[in-house]
């Protein structure tokens, strides 16, 4: 009888050091060191966009290419035809999303024969809205722009 009433007091000592043990030491978990989801996302569907953005570039023989940055939140989207000694048309763009809005830095390169101009275009502000109901987009030309 000694025995079989010893066996639970020692496991409820064992369970008591156990719970003791856990909350003493809760604090001592270490942090992951992974990186948060939403990283994990962006740099996930930046690395799919960029997959993407080198196939189109090789199958459209390098007149249009695309690369993302995730996590910058930035893409480059550039197309250009032509070469050589006659008519040559060559976009390039940056785009910066940022606070629902896609700030775009643009810049055009014309060539005709052995002429070439280079065309810096002002930024463009883009973000959605709507009008009666109808979704759409704004663009925004900041003719003048005061920073400090």
């Amino acid at each position: 009888m000694v025995l079989v009433a010893s066996t639970p007091a020692i496991a409820d000592v064992i369970d008591d050091q156990n719970d003791m043990l856990l909350g003493d030491r809760w604090h001592d978990i270490p942090i992951g060191n992974q990186l948060k989801l939403s990283q994990q996302i962006a740099d996930q569907l930046a690395e799919l966009g960029n997959f993407i953005g080198s196939h189109v570039n090789v199958l459209s023989d390098d007149m249009l290419g695309l690369k993302f940055d995730g996590r910058g939140r930035r893409a480059r989207v550039r197309f250009g035809v032509g070469q050589g000694q006659f008519l040559r048309f060559k976009f390039d763009s940056n785009w910066h999303f940022t606070q629902g809005r896609a700030r775009i830095a643009a810049a055009v390169d014309l060539g005709i024969g052995s002429h070439e101009w280079h065309l810096a275009l002002p930024d463009v502000e883009m973000l959605p809205t709507s009008v009666y109901g109808e979704r759409g987009v704004e663009l925004r030309l900041p003719l003048f722009e005061r920073r400090w």
